[in-house]
């Protein structure tokens, strides 16, 4: 299945596109939420109110993007109506510049529990799940842009264009977690996931100078990739990654990987500690494991210097859409990448991204249902790292029905989320977004035009056993 090389850089509006649908896959506006089913994922030690089995494809599903920017970083109305790129000659060095930061995250992943289940013995909280998930990130530089749209125009003939890259991993994950209260107080928990890797490519620029020489570009730059599961790298005649031929292997190649597929171990910890009758503390930690992958394709860029034009063909007009200008585009910064494939190598650990979650919930004394909550969260992947502070109102109207709102602020922006959820005996029903602003601006085709940062979670649960919750009826 061949991959057109127009799709790379098209990826920033395919990932918009689905953004309606993780901000990072964890709904962190629930984490406070009374009766919301999976905060166990982002703290081990929250123990369910009532035990539950989910519904298969509709027990969780949360997908979404996060990033800082949107459609209308990169395409631009003209007046006949039809869409220009940032590249365009009408469009100034400032008009687009003055919208990119330093540092532009892109970052999209799955979540998609296959099997989930939840149930209680004594003081102790038992949960059991599998799961798909996916992970898409990209960090792309403004010092990128500035290039792809200035080059020397503006009289810099020198650029360091560093930091930059693109990275996906899928994978399986079966875990089983256990949650004990220790005391009336304290709460901890842990989850154990075994992890079976899908497929895993990651291309990372640490540095890349370029020098106008002449009518061109020298480049010298540290660059490398690598690929792991049934994919397919091509190189050309000189051995360099030929990005229009990225293909997956064969089905029965596939089947075969399958049979002996990457394997993993990870580990979530977390707490809970009431310091007071009203003030609750809590702390934990994600994903702290590996995946060992098989047969991973490695490459490099060369030791030696190469020479790069630069985007010089870069216009729309009649005869030249959309589509193709993207392509062109992802042909030029090819050429200026310049990725080698090395060979292979039978094995190699890769981490995974831990998150860590920080909690403060304070219950208000006059009325205990309305609680006024602090989420810090920090996910910790070099380059495509971020932090996020989280305030939210959370109202527990019933024991069957609460809601939440919150506003935060992170390294992606600005952002207001809400949740509800009902927790009937029989059932429970979510649904949840971290952040509402890029939903209300967005194009019919749902796609958000002034940031790619929002997510949707919903959900369906089967619920049994008596509510063991905050709220207990007071005999």
């Amino acid at each position: 299945m061949k991959m057109k090389r127009s799709y790379i850089l098209s990826l920033i509006v395919v990932l918009c596109s689905v953004s309606v649908s993780y901000a990072q896959q964890n709904m962190r506006t629930g984490y406070f939420l009374d009766g919301y089913t999976y905060r166990y994922k982002m703290n081990p030690a929250i123990q369910g109110e009532r035990g539950f089995l989910s519904i298969p494809a509709l027990g969780k599903v949360g997908v979404g993007v996060e990033s800082n920017l949107g459609l209308s970083t990169f395409l631009y109305p003209s007046a006949d109506g039809t869409l220009k790129t940032f590249l365009h000659p009408d469009v100034t060095d400032k008009e687009f510049l003055d919208k990119m930061k330093h540092g532009n995250l892109i970052m999209a992943n799955m979540d998609l529990p296959v099997m989930a289940l939840g149930f209680r013995t004594g003081k102790a909280y038992h949960t059991l799940d599998v799961s798909l998930r996916a992970d898409v990130d990209a960090n792309l530089t403004k010092d990128l842009f500035s290039f792809m749209k200035s080059g020397a125009s503006n009289g810099v003939n020198s650029w360091n264009l560093s930091d930059f890259g693109v990275k996906g991993q899928a994978y399986a994950e079966m875990a089983y977690g256990l949650s004990r209260r220790i005391g009336e107080k304290v709460t901890v928990g842990a989850r154990a996931k075994l992890l079976v890797g899908l497929a895993r490519a990651d291309i990372a620029m640490e540095n890349m100078n370029l020098t106008m020489s002449g009518e061109e570009w020298a480049v010298n730059a540290k660059g490398k990739a690598s690929v792991a599961g049934p994919i397919n790298l091509e190189t050309d005649a000189n051995g360099l990654i030929d990005f229009s031929s990225i293909t997956l292997k064969t089905e029965e190649e596939i089947n075969q990987y399958l049979e002996d597929p990457a394997k993993g171990f990870a580990l979530d910890l977390g707490m809970t500690a009431d310091l007071l009758d009203w003030l609750t503390l809590s702390a934990s930690v994600t994903d702290l494991g590996k995946v060992g992958w098989k047969n991973v394709v490695m490459a490099s860029t060369p030791q030696t210097s190469w020479s790069f034009t630069g985007f010089n063909n870069l216009r729309l007009d009649a005869e030249n859409s959309l589509s193709q200008e993207l392509e062109s585009m992802v042909e030029d910064l090819s050429d200026a990448i310049n990725i080698k494939k090395d060979g292979s190598v039978d094995h190699k650990s890769e981490k995974l991204s831990a998150t860590a979650y920080l909690g403060l919930e304070a219950r208000l004394p006059f009325y205990k249902r309305l609680t006024v909550g602090a989420l810090g969260t920090h996910h910790m992947d070099g380059a495509y790292s971020w932090s996020e502070a989280r305030m939210s109102v959370n109202w527990a109207l019933l024991r069957i029905f609460s809601v939440s709102g919150s506003y935060a602020v992170s390294t992606i922006g600005e952002s207001l989320g809400a949740a509800a959820n009902i927790h009937i005996p029989g059932l429970t029903l979510y649904a949840g977004i971290d952040s509402l602003l890029p939903v209300m601006n967005m194009t019919p085709s749902y796609i958000p035009i002034d940031a790619c940062n929002t997510n949707v979670t919903v959900g369906l649960n089967i619920a049994f056993g008596k509510y063991r919750g905050r709220y207990m009826r007071e005999k």
